[in-house]
C-alpha cells in the first residue's frame, strides 16, 4: 500500500496547516506559527505513473457529487488509490488526481502521489486568504436580497471544503480584420405631420490586434466549468512559485485534463472578445447608428505562453427542500457563485405584475401620443408600446433570474486583456449610400484597390 508524506510541526510533531487569516503555518497543539518558507512540502513522485483515464467534464451538481474528492469510496474502482496515513496507519482513499488530503480518522494533513508527475506539477500557487468562517459568511450574504428566493429558504450546509483547483493559464495574441455594412437612420416629418424614416448605408472595414494574459481554464474534470469560470477573476499578482506546503489543511489536485484539450476554449474566448470589440469600434464610426450586417470576419490566434497554477476555492454543498445546490467561493476575493432554487409562485407573480403595470403605463402613453383629435390611431406607436411592454417584462425577469443563476461559463476573455486592450490598425468607411447593394459595391472597390 502506498504511503504518504505528512506536515509536522518542528516543535511538537503536531499537525500543521496553512492559516489563511494570518498567512502563516500554524500548529493547534503547541500554537506555534511559521512564516512562509519555513515549511517545505514536496509532492511524492515515483517512476510508476498511474495511467490517466479519459474523463468527461462535470456538467451538473450530481456529476460533481459523484466524483467530488471527499466523496471517493474504497470500492476498488480504477479511479481510487488507497494510502496509509503516516500518523495513525489508517487506510485513506483518494482520487488519482488528488495530491493533498486529510486523514478522516486523525485529521493528519498528507501529501500523496496520485497522478503527480514531474510534468504536471503546477508552476504557481495562490494561497488562501479567505478563511472557512469568512467563506460561510460570504455564502450567507449570497442568499440575501434575492427576490425569486423563497422567504422560507434555509439551506443546510452539507459539506465545506477548501481546495486548490488546477487551472491552465494561456497567453494569446490575436489579429484579424472585419468588413461590415453599417446604417444610419434619419427621421423627418412632412407637411401633414406624418413621420418618415430613411435608412442609409456605409461600407466599413476594421483591422486590429490584441494580446491576452493568463486566461484561466479549469483543468479538473470533476469541477463544473460554470462555477470555475464564474468565480474569476483571480489576482494573479498574488501567485507564488509552487510549494506543496500551502496545501496543508486543504485538498489539492493536479490537472487531469490535458492542456491541449483546454486550449480551444481559451481560443474561443479570445475570438469572442476580439470580434465583439472590433465590431463595436466599427459601430462608433461617425454617422453610423448600428451594424446591419457583418460581411467577413477573419482572425488568427497564436499561443504565446502557457503556464499552470492551483488556485484557492472553497466548495460548498447545500441542500434545501430536496434540492441540491453547489457553491464556489473565490479563496482570495471572496466572490461567491452558485445557482439558487427559484420559487415559481414568486416568479409568476413578478412577471404578471410587471406585464400588467407596464401595459397600463403603455396604454396611457398611447392615449396621449398614439391618437389624435379625430380618433385616428398611429399603429406604429401602438406596436412600439406593445414591444416595450414585452421587453420590460423580459428585462425584469432576466434581472432577477440573473441573481439566482450565477454559475455560468465564461463567454469571452475581456478580463484577460493586456493594458493596451484592442489596438485598431486600420479604419476605413465609404460614403453614404441608399442601399446595402451600393454599400457592398463600395466595399468591393476598396478591397480591390
Amino acid at each position: 500500500m502506498p504511503k504518504a508524506q505528512t506536515y509536522q510541526c518542528p516543535n511538537c510533531g503536531g499537525v500543521l496547516y496553512f492559516n489563511a487569516e494570518i498567512g502563516k503555518f500554524k500548529c493547534d497543539f503547541c500554537e506555534s506559527e511559521f512564516e512562509e518558507g519555513e515549511v517545505k512540502g514536496d509532492i511524492p513522485i515515483s517512476d510508476e505513473v498511474v495511467e490517466k483515464k479519459e474523463t468527461k467534464k462535470a456538467e451538473s451538481i450530481s456529476d460533481f457529487l459523484e466524483r467530488a474528492p471527499w466523496e471517493v469510496t474504497a470500492d476498488g474502482s480504477v479511479n481510487a488509490v488507497v494510502y496509509s496515513c503516516p500518523s495513525c496507519a489508517a487506510e485513506v482513499v483518494a482520487d488519482q488526481s488528488t495530491v493533498s488530503t486529510t486523514c478522516p480518522y486523525c485529521g493528519n494533513n498528507m501529501l500523496v502521489q496520485g497522478l503527480a508527475t514531474k510534468d504536471n506539477i503546477p508552476e504557481w500557487v495562490m494561497p488562501f486568504t479567505i478563511t472557512q468562517e469568512a467563506a460561510k459568511e460570504r455564502l450567507s450574504q449570497h442568499f440575501e436580497h434575492k427576490w425569486y428566493l423563497s422567504r422560507k429558504f434555509n439551506a443546510q450546509l452539507e459539506h465545506l471544503q477548501g481546495m486548490y483547483i488546477p487551472y491552465y493559464l494561456y497567453d494569446m495574441d490575436i489579429k484579424g480584420a472585419g468588413t461590415y455594412i453599417g446604417y444610419e437612420t434619419e427621421t423627418s416629418t412632412d407637411s401633414d405631420g406624418d413621420t418618415h424614416e430613411e435608412r442609409y448605408y456605409y461600407a466599413i472595414t476594421r483591422a486590429g490586434h490584441a494580446s491576452f494574459e493568463r486566461i484561466p481554464v479549469n483543468g479538473s474534470s470533476k469541477m463544473p466549468d460554470g462555477h470555475m469560470d464564474a468565480i474569476a477573476p483571480f489576482p494573479f499578482n498574488k501567485m507564488k512559485p509552487f510549494d506543496a506546503s500551502y496545501a496543508a489543511g486543504y485538498l489539492m489536485e493536479v490537472a487531469d485534463t490535458e492542456s491541449d484539450a483546454c486550449q480551444p476554449k481559451a481560443q474561443r474566448l479570445v475570438e469572442a472578445s476580439f470580434k465583439k470589440d472590433l465590431e463595436a469600434d466599427a459601430r462608433h464610426e461617425r454617422g453610423v447608428d448600428g451594424i446591419e450586417e457583418t460581411i467577413t470576419l477573419a482572425t488568427k490566434v497564436e499561443l504565446s505562453k502557457l503556464s499552470s497554477a492551483v488556485l484557492p476555492v472553497w466548495m460548498m454543498y447545500c441542500t434545501w427542500d430536496d434540492v441540491d445546490m453547489l457553491f464556489a467561493v473565490n479563496g482570495d476575493t471572496g466572490k461567491c457563485v452558485g445557482d439558487l432554487p427559484v420559487q415559481g409562485g414568486r416568479r409568476a407573480a413578478t412577471i404578471g405584475g410587471t406585464f400588467v403595470g407596464s401595459a397600463i403605463i403603455g396604454f396611457i402613453i398611447f392615449m396621449l401620443i398614439g391618437t389624435d383629435g379625430s380618433g385616428d390611431t398611429d399603429f406604429r406607436v401602438l406596436i412600439g408600446v406593445i414591444i416595450a411592454v414585452f421587453l420590460i417584462t423580459l428585462f425584469v425577469d432576466g434581472h432577477f433570474m440573473g441573481q439566482m443563476r450565477t454559475a455560468v461559463e465564461a463567454t469571452n476573455a475581456s478580463m484577460s486583456y493586456t493594458a493596451e486592450g484592442l489596438v485598431v490598425d486600420e479604419r476605413w468607411c465609404g460614403g453614404r449610400r441608399n442601399s446595402t447593394r451600393s454599400a457592398k459595391k463600395d466595399l468591393e472597390r476598396h478591397l480591390n484597390e
